[in-house]
């Protein structure tokens, strides 16, 4: 069973991952293997490894060949991805993760699977990133996440509403969001968006209606804006995807 969670900035996958097509898109990588080895290509270079950081725009893909994988992707405006850069990308594409710290990422795994909010703060402390409490944020900020949270989807005029529940013009709200939550509003609003649409789905509702539901213009503009995000399509993760929200 694929397990999705979703936080604000970042997504964790758990368990199946295996020969997406060859892709690239605007999120950083970090990949753990739970049982050894496993093959990545980035651009044209073949890796084997037992974990592994890759930049955002970087041709990628993964070929597991049965491994369990632990997947991260950190949305690249936020500050969690300028964390990564500095703890493992400064001058390159990628970086071979140290051995001893895939084993910590190992145990933490069996420690905390069946606890997802645990076991993805575990992880990220692990690797030396650090994220904001929800609790820190101004009470502006949390009022907005809520409302995001309450909407059926994300539409054309949502930051409009925003701007106007919150007493705030359109700019002054954005600010305000990046600097206290460390991504840009609008790449919230689209992993806001596909998690709406993974939910409806996986709920059992038709993938056109809850397409358009959650804020896509049709099943296709979702359809591929998963597979720049994943390199596989959703019908792969359907297959026997559960998706939680950890934030």
């Amino acid at each position: 069973m694929t397990e999705v969670f979703y936080a604000v900035d970042h997504i964790l996958m758990s368990q199946g991952y295996d020969n997406p097509a060859p892709h690239k898109h605007m999120a950083k990588h970090l990949i753990f293997s739970l049982d050894g080895d496993f093959g990545c290509k980035v651009d044209d270079m073949e890796i084997f490894c037992q974990g592994i950081c890759i930049d955002s725009e970087i041709k990628h893909t993964v070929n597991a060949d049965g491994s369990r994988l632990l997947i991260f992707l950190f949305e690249e405006t936020s500050n969690l991805a300028e964390e990564l850069t500095k703890q493992f990308l400064i001058g390159g594409e990628y970086k071979i993760l140290d051995h001893k710290l895939v084993l910590s990422i190992i145990k933490i795994w069996e420690r905390y699977k069946q606890e997802p909010v645990t076991l993805d703060l575990a992880i990220l402390s692990a690797c030396g990133l650090c994220q904001e409490s929800s609790g820190k944020y101004e009470e502006r900020v949390c009022r907005l996440l809520e409302s995001v949270r309450k909407m059926d989807g994300i539409y054309d005029d949502t930051i409009c509403l925003l701007s106007k529940s919150l007493s705030l013009s359109q700019s002054r709200m954005s600010h305000l969001f990046k600097e206290q939550v460390g991504i840009a509003l609008n790449s919230y609003l689209i992993f806001e968006k596909m998690r709406k649409a993974y939910t409806y789905i996986v709920n059992g509702e038709n993938i056109t209606k809850a397409c358009i539901r959650a804020g896509f213009d049709s099943s296709s503009h979702f359809s591929s804006t998963c597979k720049r995000m994943f390199g596989l399509s959703f019908t792969d993760f359907k297959k026997d995807a559960v998706f939680k929200e950890i934030s």
